[in-house]
């Protein structure tokens, strides 16, 4: 599976483009460290059921999976308790940056466990109605997780989600789950991301009496800072 990964870095590193932007998660960009950019990247990773997750996807155990359980809680908590454990966590920085008001924009949870909003005519959903719509039906094409809000498309202003959400389907009699993400950085999310994605499908299956099949996942721009070159190399070598 690292080959696959790996694959996705080396595009990233030999074809990269420079973007131009003047903001990155709502915070200005340095003109000396622009983002690196490569678009739209499809793939599929088959699981075995044997394998250590944690040498498939290369995460930053232990905290990928501290999270992963913090964000299957059942609880819409914000700011929770692991984003201080992520090893790229810079306190003072982070901190100023992203929760100026003791919460962030928004996070896995509160979207995940967003039970009790209104919509504009149903009430919102959660991960347990997934669950149980999975139960009634298993081969709905219905069985979609957002994580992306239509509050994120108003101009607000702050940091609003990488990812867009993640589609459960059957194929072969087994579950599946398609992770779509609009936006992930190469170095500090793309292993955990998927690692947590593959942990969502396992979660799922075990709540739904299903079997667990592979994770297939759309990322719609897949980038880097320039100064996070060096570190792609290391990384691309470590894994070839």
């Amino acid at each position: 599976m690292i080959n696959i990964m790996v694959n996705d870095l080396i595009k990233l590193n030999s074809n990269y483009l420079t973007v131009n932007s003047n903001n990155w998660q709502s915070v200005k960009i340095e003109n000396n460290n622009p983002i690196l950019s490569i678009y739209d990247i499809n793939n599929k990773i088959t699981v075995k059921e044997n394998d250590d997750l944690s040498e498939v996807f290369n995460c930053d155990l232990k905290w990928a999976e501290d999270h992963f359980k913090e964000r299957v809680n059942g609880l819409p908590i914000n700011p929770g308790n692991e984003y201080k454990n992520w090893p790229y966590y810079r306190s003072n920085e982070d901190d100023k940056l992203f929760r100026s008001e003791g919460k962030f924009s928004h996070n896995y949870m509160e979207r995940i466990w967003c039970k009790g909003y209104k919509g504009i005519r149903f009430d919102y959903g959660d991960l347990n109605d997934i669950i149980d719509r999975l139960k009634n039906d298993k081969n709905t094409r219905q069985a979609f997780l957002s994580i992306w809000h239509p509050e994120d498309q108003s101009n607000h202003n702050n940091r609003i989600p990488c990812t867009i959400g993640y589609w459960f389907f059957m194929e072969n009699n087994k579950l599946n789950i398609k992770f779509l993400i609009r936006s992930c950085d190469a170095i500090r999310h793309y292993r955990n991301d998927l690692y947590m994605s593959y942990r969502l499908l396992q979660h799922v299956c075990e709540k739904s009496g299903l079997s667990t099949g592979y994770l297939s996942y759309w990322i719609g721009s897949f980038h880097c800072f320039k100064s996070d070159l060096y570190e792609l190399n290391k990384i691309i070598k470590k894994w070839s």
